[in-house]
């Protein structure tokens, strides 16, 4: 019996530049931090991560960016951070053009379109259950996703793949996006739910207009997913508010017997509990603003010596807060950085999307 190589699709792009040199060390030192970077006997650098492979070879006139993945959706978002990388370094007259697998004007792999089956209330969040076609890529590489929310009665064109790589609007109309935690996924079902946040001061941003008017029926558009991963512990130390407690249900429902999770989570009040069943072994403190906790201060509480070894902290939260319990994280409990995984999904007096990773 033969054994067959998984198959790999490639696709070229050339990128004319009066200093190729110059280019490549600026696509390596950016790309590099995300991708494992090696040179080859020919002098060729490549560069390797989760989605693929790319060989960057100088050549006369400039830089060819050869890519490679055993995944649609890996080669889509190799072409499209090298084309945004080649772009924003100075080379935005230029017309990209990749040759091969992927070509202009085919689906963007990443992207589904959904259509919404389900609205419930469940305390402050607006619970939407969507359904699509294909959802298995979603159940892995990340827990959030970007939602394109058309406005009402609009109907929309989807992105397809650019000349460039990039995703292109057909109609130049993209619709305003947001990024949502996917709280549940059944990709036999093609199901998935994602828990909006009523917020007061938000009426008539694009996320929550859309949760107002939400119902059965309405079609929105899903990409992603991403967001980072879980490095593999024995225990773990979460800090979450209401943006981040989507993030928590779905790691601790997802959990295997034989972790251990201590969780806090800061809410309004206690109107704002959730169940959060899960086979880990799991202490959540539920921390309520309107009697003055805070996520930093439970930080602050936790010494050295209450931390197991080698554990692993992860956090979704206001800036503020990210940035204070990132800060107790490296200089008390002497965590290495590649145990931390904190971000801030929001920042206190800003609207629209502020969702950064420390890592």
């Amino acid at each position: 019996m033969t054994i067959q190589e998984p198959v790999r699709l490639a696709a070229t792009l050339f990128v004319p530049s009066p200093d190729p040199a110059a280019l490549r060390a600026r696509l390596v030192e950016h790309v590099g931090r995300y991708a494992h970077s090696e040179t080859t006997a020919a002098g060729d650098i490549l560069l390797s991560s989760e989605l693929g492979l790319s060989r960057l070879t100088l050549e006369a006139g400039g830089l060819r960016i050869a890519a490679e993945s055993r995944d649609p959706a890996g080669l889509a978002y190799i072409k499209m951070i090298m084309a945004d990388h080649v772009l924003e370094f100075g080379q935005a007259g230029v017309a990209l053009h990749w040759t091969g697998a992927g070509g202009a004007g085919s689906p963007l792999p990443f992207f589904r379109e959904m259509t919404v089956t389900a609205v419930a209330m469940v305390g402050r969040f607006l619970r939407l259950t969507l359904r699509g076609n294909d959802l298995g890529r979603f159940a892995e590489g990340g827990l959030h996703v970007r939602l394109l929310l058309p406005s009402e009665g609009v109907a929309q064109r989807w992105p397809v793949t650019g000349d460039d790589g990039r995703p292109f609007w057909p109609d130049g109309n993209p619709p305003p996006a947001r990024v949502y935690t996917l709280r549940r996924i059944d990709v036999a079902a093609g199901e998935v739910e994602i828990d909006m946040l009523l917020h007061a001061g938000h009426h008539g941003a694009p996320g929550a207009a859309f949760a107002e008017r939400a119902r059965a029926g309405d079609v929105v558009g899903m990409t992603g997913p991403g967001g980072g991963d879980l490095p593999e512990a024995a225990d773990y130390l979460f800090f979450a508010d209401e943006t981040g407690l989507p993030a928590v249900a779905r790691m601790l429902a997802e959990m295997p017997a034989g972790r251990r999770v201590r969780a806090f989570v800061e809410v309004e009040d206690e109107a704002d509990r959730q169940v959060l069943p899960s086979s880990a072994a799991a202490e959540i403190t539920w921390l309520y603003r309107r009697d003055g906790a805070r996520l930093e201060l439970a930080a602050i509480a936790i010494g050295t010596g209450d931390l197991p070894p080698d554990f692993v902290v992860w956090g979704g939260m206001e800036h503020a807060a990210r940035r204070a319990i990132y800060r107790r994280a490296i200089d008390t409990w002497n965590l290495s950085r590649d145990r931390l995984r904190l971000a801030s999904y929001w920042r206190r007096g800003q609207a629209g999307e502020d969702h950064h990773h420390d890592d």
